[in-house]
């Protein structure tokens, strides 16, 4: 099956999947903004790939208009990815739940531009203040001050999935 990777990625880390997803899968990774979306309906399979900000999938609204009949699609972001995580950015993007795949990605303080380091401190500051703190507010503050969380053992879900269907 001819099958490409399509990705947007701010800060790397977005990116570090989607080549390490198309090396498995011994296909391209393209960056959304280089891809020729009109071509993509050509490919037996698409996998399409963003960052998080807010709940929603960058670059998503682009992919989701072409009505791709093979399309899967993984996310990377701070939080950790639990059922839960995916199930409301499923819900968020309109993305089907059994087709979205979310890793934990990172944060590059000196690669991302004022208004992200402003919703960061925003976000970090409302954690801070809480009294009883979870494990993941606690991952969350300390993402803050510079990680990267990328895995590629986290991958192999997404790659079978793509591999069988």
């Amino acid at each position: 099956m001819n099958r490409i990777v399509v990705y947007t990625s701010k800060t790397g880390f977005t990116e570090k999947y989607a080549k390490w997803i198309a090396e498995e899968l011994k296909c391209e990774a393209v960056p959304l903004k280089k891809a020729n979306l009109s071509e993509l309906a050509n490919y037996g399979q698409v996998i399409y790939g963003g960052w998080i900000m807010g709940g929603m999938v960058s670059g998503y609204d682009k992919i989701k208009k072409l009505n791709l009949k093979n399309l899967i699609v993984f996310c990377s972001g701070m939080s950790v990815p639990t059922d839960t995580v995916r199930d409301n950015i499923a819900k968020q993007n309109d993305i089907p739940a059994d087709r979205l795949f979310c890793f934990e990605g990172g944060f590059a303080p000196d690669r991302v531009g004022f208004m992200g380091k402003m919703i960061v401190k925003m976000i970090s500051g409302s954690i801070s203040k809480k009294e009883d703190k979870t494990p993941e507010d606690i991952h969350m503050l300390e993402a803050v001050k510079g990680a990267d969380n990328t895995d590629r053992a986290a991958i192999p879900p997404l790659v079978e999935m793509a591999e069988t269907i």
